[in-house]
């Protein structure tokens, strides 16, 4: 599948690896992946996200947005996820060089008192097992904030 990405202007970009990339010569060291998904009636909405942060100047954030058939089980939502992630992850690390960390942040908070904390080990185990860091809550902003926000206040479906 040949993703659409934007920027949170709604701009498309069209090679986004290759403006990672450009960030990333000009001195930016960490690269932030992160997904969430929503229920839209019979379908499930997928929003990937990469983040840059240039530490006092802001930050570069572009999104990708996938539906599929509505996905009732919660694991294999959040399992969708951190794959998402991780195959964003892997395709950057394909074109960056190897002092730029890719960090993957995954929706699960490993508290007990989440329906999400009983495949926690899992979903870290995917990203770690592909070389990533993985930060979960209340360390991955990315998939809680910034994929949260696109996936339910960006007014454009597909």
């Amino acid at each position: 599948m040949v993703r659409t990405w934007k920027t949170m202007s709604g701009a498309r970009v069209e090679n986004v690896f290759g403006e990672v990339v450009k960030a990333t010569a000009s001195g930016q060291r960490i690269v932030h992946v992160g997904c969430d998904s929503q229920q839209h009636g019979l379908k499930t909405e997928f929003v990937s996200v990469i983040v840059l942060l240039n530490p006092g100047k802001g930050g570069r954030v572009f999104w990708s947005r996938e539906r599929v058939d509505r996905i009732s089980s919660l694991r294999e939502r959040l399992l969708k996820e951190v794959w998402l992630s991780v195959e964003v992850a892997l395709q950057l690390s394909a074109v960056l060089s190897e002092d730029v960390e890719i960090s993957v942040h995954v929706d699960a908070n490993p508290n007990t008192k989440f329906k999400s904390s009983c495949i926690v080990k899992e979903m870290v185990g995917m990203v770690v097992g592909q070389g990533f860091t993985a930060l979960t809550k209340p360390e991955s902003w990315v998939a809680t904030h910034v994929a949260d926000h696109v996936v339910k206040h960006k007014n454009e479906r597909l």
